[in-house]
């Protein structure tokens, strides 16, 4: 099947399209990108070459495979639900080629992550047969009814909910990077943001915050819609430091699960990693439950 690189953000579009897609059809199961899903990871940072790490397999005009390879030695891939899963095998040697590239530059040892869902018995056994290991570390797939009741604790004295407008790029993008950094420097820069606040898919009315008496961002999450599927999504979800443990990102959550029912989605969804286990704690205090892990595979390359 015919693949080409990434060539503009008009290829957005059919990457859109493909997300909703292969979301309505493994429905109710989960799958390995949401809209929002992708629109963050283009827009999030500034230094993604998209033309040279994601390849699309297309079958006309329609994309029915994204390989998706993030720097240094990661890779993403998917096919539409029905489409032969040869191309797979495809995706695995370009995303192998782009991490030798880049890692045997620097003389490291080179090993490539993917992923596969554990309900997904044909990806698990291609990627074995490419030599693939499971290692133990795996993210976990969540999801709560939208028409369950949303109960939210009370505000902290002082405190509001808001969304981000235009006026409040540097303070959102502050409390980005500090939620963050417990993790390393983030990517996120003043000028990604505006590119991300002018992407499709984006809402502004989704883009909550939690604001203190001062005008601190304390809490902050973003929430995505996908419209046909009734499918609402958060990526990502951030408290800073200073005020963890607070129940802060509790609120944001809850204000954004409103927001979503608001605009006629019956389920929202949510994942995070296994090596984050406040953040497990976090959803499922929001009423999230697991639904599925995501195991990572590691191959050593020559």
């Amino acid at each position: 099947m015919p693949s080409r690189p990434y060539t503009s953000e008009g290829d957005l579009v059919l990457l859109i399209d493909f997300a909703r897609t292969v979301t309505g059809a493994r429905w109710p199961g989960t799958t390995y990108w949401h809209i929002g899903d992708l629109v963050w990871l283009l827009f999030a940072g500034t230094d993604f070459d998209a033309k040279r790490n994601i390849r699309l397999s297309m079958d006309r005009e329609a994309v029915v495979g994204v390989a998706w390879f993030e720097p240094p030695d990661y890779a993403q891939f998917d096919v539409r639900p029905g489409t032969t899963l040869d191309i797979m095998n495809d995706m695995l040697a370009w995303a192998e080629q782009r991490c030798s590239e880049l890692k045997g530059l620097e003389g490291d040892d080179v090993t490539l992550t993917a992923t596969a869902l554990e309900s997904h018995a044909d990806r698990i056994a291609l990627l074995e047969r490419n030599d693939y290991a499971r290692t133990d570390r795996y993210g976990v797939r969540m999801r709560r009814s939208l028409r369950a009741p949303i109960a939210a604790p009370p505000l902290p004295e002082g405190m509001r909910l808001r969304h981000a407008t235009d006026a409040d790029i540097d303070e959102r993008v502050d409390v980005h990077r500090d939620a963050w950094s417990v993790w390393g420097p983030s990517r996120v820069t003043a000028e990604a943001y505006r590119r991300l606040r002018k992407a499709p898919r984006y809402e502004q009315e989704l883009d909550v915050v939690l604001e203190t008496a001062d005008g601190t961002f304390a809490s902050y999450c973003i929430g995505w819609q996908d419209q046909a599927n009734g499918v609402g999504y958060f990526e990502p979800v951030g408290t800073r430091p200073h005020f963890a443990g607070q129940g802060l990102a509790r609120l944001v959550v809850f204000e954004t699960l409103h927001r979503l029912r608001e605009r006629g989605m019956h389920t929202a969804v949510m994942q995070t990693a296994s090596i984050n286990p406040r953040a497990l704690a976090l959803y499922q205090s929001c009423g999230f439950e697991v639904i599925e892990r995501e195991y990572w595979y590691e191959k050593r390359l020559s």
